[in-house]
């Protein structure tokens, strides 16, 4: 049987090693992690076949099993530092279980801490199903404009919708794409304005930076899930003849600048041209959403982006640090943080 083990690990690398996959390629195909198949090809170069068998641990039934209060424990420390490697959360742990009187082995801690992940590892892209909806979604479409320079130059639409029935709560239309961090305020203003806080949202796999420390981070300070994958077929044929009626529409008379397509882009998406509504609640829900910066209070305020911010909370700070909370889609207000604790607003000075 355990010949068999050995075989069968090897004849799924040894694409590999024949040079005709990559292990990239090998753990689409298999769906075996790509840590596990770097470890089976270094076993082999050091042992050959004998090194793909599985080894008896010699601390095997000589750890604990964990309690309520270890567990406890390790939801804290995974929540706090989730954005660290496995073996140094291990290292962390392990004090912590030395106070609990348990102590648990490495397989066993890495097991616990997948469970705690399950929200982020069952939406991996590899393990999303194709069928499932999930409430909104971002697309992120190319489209050539030929109009500005007298050259066909790629802008880049994105748009937040509802994964039901399509429809389109906000946009942004620009010259550059965004990727993941750069589309925060985005999504926080796309909410803001659908009134809704929503589960899950899904991202178009063109959207670049989606990595899962940034998506852990979302879901534990949000609640949302962050999931990437392909867009339906519904919605980018909804999307499919923007190219063509933009064209259409600026034939006769080109646009002088970016914002006149945005503006048609507003009434040919249905977007809504009312005014959102403050929801105080909801928007401190999605401070992970706004851009963050630490600024010193001067004299006459704080300085962010090129504009100077002041208000009386900030007069009383004077020559202080604080963290500064901004969102590009409403400029004229930051919201002022000291230790974590929003103290007040300050308003820019035009």
């Amino acid at each position: 049987m355990e010949n068999k083990k050995k075989t069968s690990k090897y004849k799924i690398i040894e694409p590999f090693f024949k040079r005709e996959k990559k292990l990239k390629d090998i753990e689409k195909e298999t769906q075996i992690s790509y840590a596990t198949l770097k470890r089976w090809v270094s076993q082999y170069k050091h042992l050959g076949v004998d090194g793909l068998e599985k080894k008896q641990r010699m601390d095997k039934n000589s750890f604990k099993k964990v309690n309520e209060e270890a567990l406890s424990h390790l939801k804290i420390l995974y929540k706090e530092y989730h954005n660290l490697p496995i073996t140094k959360l291990y290292d962390k742990a392990k004090a912590t279980l030395i106070n609990c009187n348990s102590m648990i082995s490495y397989p066993t801690f890495f097991r616990i801490i997948n469970n705690l992940d399950e929200n982020i590892r069952e939406n991996s892209v590899k393990l999303v199903k194709k069928d499932k909806l999930y409430e909104y979604g971002i697309i992120q479409k190319a489209i050539p404009i030929p109009f500005f320079n007298n050259r066909n130059e790629i802008y880049y639409l994105t748009v937040y919708y509802n994964r039901e029935n399509y429809k389109i709560s906000n946009f942004i239309f620009e010259e550059k794409p965004r990727n993941l961090i750069k589309l925060f305020n985005f999504i926080r203003e796309s909410i803001i304005m659908e009134g809704e806080y929503p589960k899950n949202i899904s991202l178009d796999t063109k959207i670049d930076g989606i990595t899962k420390t940034i998506l852990r981070k979302v879901y534990f300070e949000s609640g949302i899930n962050l999931i990437q994958e392909e867009p339906s077929k519904e919605i980018i044929k909804y999307l499919g003849y923007v190219d063509t009626d933009i064209l259409k529409e600026f034939y006769l008379e080109k646009p002088k600048k970016i914002e006149d397509i945005s503006v048609f882009l507003k009434k040919y998406l249905f977007v809504s041209q009312e005014k959102r509504k403050q929801n105080i609640k909801l928007e401190r829900k999605m401070n992970c959403f706004l851009t963050w910066y630490r600024r010193k209070v001067y004299n006459c305020g704080v300085r962010v982006k090129n504009s100077i911010y002041n208000g009386c909370i900030l007069k009383e700070l004077e020559g202080d640090i604080v963290d500064v909370a901004y969102s590009e889609f409403s400029v004229e207000k930051i919201d002022i943080y000291r230790e974590k604790i929003f103290i007040g607003e300050a308003k820019i000075i035009k």
